[in-house]
């Protein structure tokens, strides 16, 4: 089960959605397309998930360090849970002011032919 919890509404209700999957005895595979604070939520909900069978990560730890100084750790191919309470993510709000929003173009794929495929 493939859930988002940046989409479903938080921990609360991907919990409650990993409880359905746990009743069908399907396996946990969060989808996590952003950045160190949904990827340190999701490994909270993994490691909450008793058929938690894979993560998702777009990006490694340490992407965005100088606004996000503290994030999950990751060693020899696992994220690391956070010793301390939270969900092991500090911010610096000041820092976020050099990250201004950016529209970009999204990246289309073509095959030979012309016509457009998927990733």
């Amino acid at each position: 089960v493939r859930v988002d919890l940046c989409i479903v509404g938080g921990l609360t209700e991907a919990k409650k959605i990993a409880g359905w999957a746990e009743a069908h005895y399907q396996k946990l595979a969060p989808h996590n397309p952003l950045g160190p604070v949904s990827t340190a939520a999701c490994v909270h909900l993994d490691i909450a998930s008793p058929l938690f069978g894979v993560q998702e990560l777009s990006r490694m730890p340490g992407y965005l360090a100088d606004v996000f100084p503290q994030q999950l750790r990751f060693e020899n191919g696992y994220l690391l849970l956070p010793e301390g309470p939270g969900l092991g993510v500090e911010m610096n709000e000041e820092a976020i002011g050099d990250h201004r929003f950016q529209i970009s173009t999204p990246t289309e794929l073509r095959r030979d032919d012309g016509s457009v495929t998927n990733w």
